[in-house]
């Protein structure tokens, strides 16, 4: 029910209170309303109410902020009249206008101020804009749409930020490029989030135009930087952003706020598609070529009902010298031809996708020059990066326009991916002042425009939203997707972790923790309407490392798709996969699709996964819950999760990687703790009921003497037994049941492998260098195994050991559409710690000559080396040779000495000799590293370990480097050679 009151009220004292006989409104609706008093002269905004609930305020209304710093508040306007209520549609509108008080002689004032309450009935909400006109043309620096002062906490604050009031308010402009402060009316600093330092955040230079010398506590300040008025008719206008304030409930504010933002972004939604940027095949863009792709896909998830809403090419597709026209060589009847591809990926049930950067990024900026069009001057910030045009600038603007609404709608494009959103211009010319805080805002308003102009061609257009966004949740209104800027693609190899794809899975999880890891100062955008790049399969085996297969590839896609990710993005090359491949991601998605209302408000919980901490997300659809969770280290741990569950009983399950009814949890009140084993991936389901009680497993005996540890392996082993072994930085010599071992697979460190662009505030000060490996121990099912770790490379470090077993489990029936595919059917996973890292002993290997015989029954042979400084190929390729032969390419370590050791392969051991010589060559003499204390050690037939003499100095490549020691390489390309002798 709408509410008009004229109120006399006779309110005495209180912070923004009517004064005594002062006339009174209150517009609004039946949930939230806004008391404007009128002091004699203007209306001025005392309270806001809901229910029981009201927030007084001392309000100046608006400001007005000119390039010259002139200043203007409400206090220099005089009403012309009692605020007018209209209707738009079911939306009351109130409008107030004010002309100034001084009359028109005054410089810079506008001759006339609008202002625009509206309310719509059932919204907790009421919104507010402001409108200048003036007589001659006028440029306003900054304009304040709210600015009021109220007691209570403020929170929260920024660039694209509502401030939050008290756990009950919220006030922001509906612009993801707006700004608020609060507390003294400058808070918070600009880009001072937790999340705004991390990764490749845009950045606005203010250069402090967003400060107000004239602060006062509870000042709480709506604004943005307008820039030119522009004529209409006979006068010039500005129209600000629209304000919106809201809440007064109870419960907690930050759910308000969400609510609010669900009636107005682009709604939630599951989006599939192929990206071809890894796959060869999908360079090629003819029809029958293209379509054969989807072909593949459709026909290897059709089991599984899976939908593929685009096929898209990345970028490529584009002739560079125009604005948006499809290249030659894929479409020589140009447009024709796309419309062409696009019709016929409709009528197989999908549609076309494109990638298109609307700056222009990647296409040729200097032919676009010569068009008339114009080249974006960026900030410092952004001239780092590429050429790009202006979207303020008529000429381009409209053109992209027209293009972008021939591609969405004659072209029946339904997907685009908007990259390289530089949004920065300080130029002159292009339709707003040459400022970066001006600049950046013209380019936002028509990168709006833009993207309203698709939709209008195109309504059903998914519209995501890349590099260089900023997590403003009223980026929703506009697109359905914002990148989490991060590196496209990684693998973080802080913790020791045997497989790549799992480090795949650490870098994609580390950078949101680093960002929606602190509940108290994360993005409002839920990490479900990110893009965090793909799931990559193809022939190139990237992000996999040798002993990857199905089971990692399974975990992985679990955790992409327990984000709650909504737009899923394959960079899958079709032939690559496996029919097992197509099973985990055909019922995972599928799952994912069932519980995808759950999946769609998922929370980060845990803590850092690159530092070895348990992790997940959780998301609840009322009472139903789902948890992807990750433990990354070899010792079980426990993760605590929040609940709406006080009381009663919960019903768990878990649905991957095996199928149980009940789960290993606890629950204190409105938290759940869930045991997750050492390196498992676990996905499980809350709701009402009970479970059946989960068994534990029995524990695995284990005993310590000296520095050799033992366990009795369970005889109900199904699955794999191995022992892990991790060193510090080197794998040690390995004993089981006091024979040396010989690794099934091993990996090593990759510390904080965050790109330049994306580095900020990643780095982990806890990584250090690490090698594991996994030994299996299948022949000691239901006996004693005996592990013991020695240094026989006088590498000087730790080392610890686990035992992993996995054991036979019984599985629970659930309906094989429900669920995804329990890829370790019938099994528990169990880690056992048998050796806590501690120093490994070091042991001393003989040295002596070998005789012919001893040489030609070589079993096994390392060669240790000592490296300093070796960057990686991108600055030559580093290449050790033994005898002459070449016996590996040096792996990257950075400046500090490390021993890295080497297994000779069959054709190196046949090279061996009394006397063998080692050199290292590099084919360019960019990168400067030094090595040292090269030793070669042999196995001889009967198992005892024989070593050569070791290096004696150090050899550097350059002496003018700043860490040269020892003597200088012989040449640019080549180390004198180093004798190793058996002698």
């Amino acid at each position: 029910m709408f509410r008009f009151h004229i109120l006399l009220m006779g309110l005495l004292g209180g912070l923004g209170s009517a004064q005594a006989g002062a006339e009174t409104v209150r517009i609004g609706n039946d949930l939230v309303q806004r008391e404007l008093t009128f002091d004699g002269k203007v209306w001025r905004t005392t309270k806001f109410i809901a229910g029981t609930e009201s927030l007084e305020t001392q309000s100046d209304e608006f400001h007005i902020r000119m390039m010259d710093d002139a200043e203007f508040t409400v206090a220099d306007f005089v009403a012309e009249g009692k605020p007018v209520e209209t209707k738009d549609g079911k939306t009351s509108v109130w409008t107030v206008r004010y002309h100034p008080a001084a009359g028109d002689k005054v410089a810079a004032i506008p001759a006339t101020v609008t202002v625009r309450y509206t309310a719509t009935p059932g919204e907790r909400f009421i919104r507010k804009a402001v409108a200048l006109e003036y007589s001659a043309e006028a440029t306003v620096d900054r304009l304040e749409v709210e600015r009021f002062s109220a007691k209570g906490d403020a929170t929260r604050g920024g660039r694209g930020e509502p401030v939050f009031l008290g756990d009950r308010w919220f006030f922001g402009l509906e612009y993801p490029a707006g700004h608020s402060r609060h507390t003294d009316g400058n808070t918070p600093e600009p880009d001072k989030h937790h999340y705004e330092l991390v990764g490749n955040y845009s950045f606005v230079d203010l250069q402090g135009r967003d400060k107000d010398a004239k602060g006062r506590p509870g000042l709480i300040r709506l604004f943005h930087f307008p820039g030119y008025a522009v004529k209409n008719g006979t006068t010039w206008q500005i129209v600000s952003k629209t304000a919106v304030a809201g809440g007064g409930a109870a419960g907690p504010v930050v759910d308000q706020f969400n609510a609010y933002i669900k009636t107005i972004e682009k709604p939630d939604r599951s989006f599939t598609h192929y990206n071809n940027w890894f796959d060869p095949a999908g360079k090629s863009l003819k029809v029958d070529s293209f379509i054969a792709i989807y072909k593949d896909f459709a026909k290897a998830v059709k089991p599984y009902g899976v939908k593929i809403d685009a096929m898209v090419p990345d970028d490529g597709w584009q002739d560079r010298k125009s604005v948006w026209e499809p290249a030659q060589r894929d479409f020589p009847g140009g447009f024709t031809d796309l419309v062409k591809l696009s019709e016929a990926l409709k009528r197989e049930g999908t549609e076309l996708g494109l990638w298109l950067a609307l700056d222009g990024t990647n296409t040729d900026i200097k032919w676009g020059e010569s068009q008339g069009y114009v080249r974006a001057k960026a900030n410092p910030y952004f001239s780092r990066y590429f050429a790009h045009y202006s979207l303020s600038h008529p000429a381009y603007q409209e053109l992209l326009r027209k293009q972008l609404v021939r591609l969405a709608g004659e072209g029946k494009v339904g997907y685009f991916k908007h990259d390289f959103n530089h949004l920065s211009d300080i130029g002159e010319g292009n339709g707003h002042p040459p400022t970066d805080r001006h600049g950046h805002e013209a380019n936002v308003d028509a990168m709006i425009s833009l993207l309203k102009a698709t939709r209008g061609a195109n309504p059903q257009v998914y519209q995501n939203l890349t590099n260089w966004m900023w997590f403003s949740p009223w980026w929703l209104m506009h697109g359905d997707a914002l990148w989490m800027l991060a590196g496209d693609d990684g693998a973080n190899g802080n913790w020791p972790e045997l497989s790549v794809r799992n480090m795949a899975t650490t870098d994609r999880d580390t950078f949101l923790w680093r960002m929606w890891g602190d509940a108290k100062d994360r993005p409002l955008v839920p990490i479900s309407r990110l893009m965090t790049h793909g799931i990559i399969l193809n022939e190139k085996h990237q992000l996999e490392g040798p002993g990857d297969g199905v089971r990692e590839w399974a975990d992985h896609v679990m955790m992409y798709y327990g984000r709650g990710i909504q737009m899923k993005e394959w960079y899958i090359t079709p032939k690559t996969a496996t029919p097992e491949h197509w099973k985990a991601l055909g019922t995972i998605h599928r799952w994912a699709e069932r519980n995808f209302k759950a999946l769609a408000k998922t929370e980060y919980v845990g803590g850092r996964p690159d530092e070895g901490h348990v992790y997940g997300y959780i998301g609840w659809d009322g009472s139903h819950g789902v948890l992807v969770t990750r433990n990354p280290s070899a010792e079980t741990q426990t993760l605590e999760i929040p609940s709406p569950f006080t009381s009663g009983e919960i019903r768990s399950r878990v649905v991957f990687p095996y199928h149980a009814d009940g789960a290993p949890v606890k629950r204190d009140g409105g938290t759940i703790r869930v045991e997750v084993p050492g390196y498992q991936t676990l996905a499980v389901e809350f709701d009402p009921g009970g479970s059946k009680t989960v068994a534990a497993l029995s524990a695995v005996p284990t005993k310590v003497s000296g520095k050799e540890a033992s366990a009795i392996v369970p005889s109900d082993v199904k699955g794999r037994v191995e022992v892990l072994v991790i060193g510090y930085p080197d794998l040690p010599e390995v004993k089981i049941n006091g024979q040396v071992a010989t690794p099934l697979r091993t990996s090593k460190a990759r510390l904080n492998p965050f790109p330049g662009y994306a580095r900020a505030g990643m780095p982990s000060d806890k990584a250090r260098t690490w090698t594991m490996g996994s030994f299996d121990v299948k022949s000691s099912i239901g006996k004693e195994v005996r592990v013991s770790l020695a240094d026989t490379d006088g590498k000087e470090g730790t080392a610890e050991a686990w035992l992993l077993v996995e054991r036979a489990g019984k599985d629970a029936s659930f309906p094989e559409a429900t669920v995804p595919w329990a890829i370790d059917a019938g099994l528990r996973s169990q880690t056992v710690r048998l050796i806590a890292e501690s120093p490994v002993t070091a042991v001393q290997t003989a040295s002596r000559a070998l005789t012919p015989a001893e040489l030609s029954g070589i079993k096994a042979a390392k060669l240790t080396v000592g490296l300093f400084g070796v960057n990686d190929r991108t600055s030559g390729v580093k290449t050790l040779f033994l005898n002459g032969r070449k016996l590996v390419e040096l792996p990257v370590v950075g400046d500090e000495w490390q021993n890295r050791p080497f297994d000779l392969d069959a054709e190196a051991l046949k090279s061996l000799k009394a006397s063998n010589t080692i050199e290292i060559r590099r084919s360019t003499a960019e990168d400067k590293f030094k090595f040292r204390g090269a030793r070669l050690r042999v196995q001889l037939a009967d198992g005892s370990w024989v070593q050569s003499s070791a290096q004696t100095g150090t050899q550097t490549t350059d002496k003018d480097w700043a860490f040269f020691e020892g003597e200088a390489f012989v040449s640019k390309e080549a180390s004198a050679p180093v004798t190793l002798d058996f002698k």
